[in-house]
């Protein structure tokens, strides 16, 4: 792996952290999956993760 390969792939890491916590945020204020997903272009996909990751830190 090339420095540039894992800085593009750090890059990338941080992205998805940064979603994944608008995503917490926007849950937190009760936002639904469908308006996450309308409001940040977000997957659904990645939304749920989100919600199941929040419920099992309960």
């Amino acid at each position: 792996m090339t420095l540039v390969m894992r800085d593009l792939e750090n890059q990338e890491i941080g992205i998805e952290k940064e979603q994944r916590r608008q995503i917490e945020r926007l849950l937190m204020k009760g936002k639904t999956v469908e308006e996450i997903a309308d409001l940040g272009g977000y997957s659904q996909e990645l939304i749920e993760s989100v919600q199941e990751s929040l419920l099992a830190a309960r």
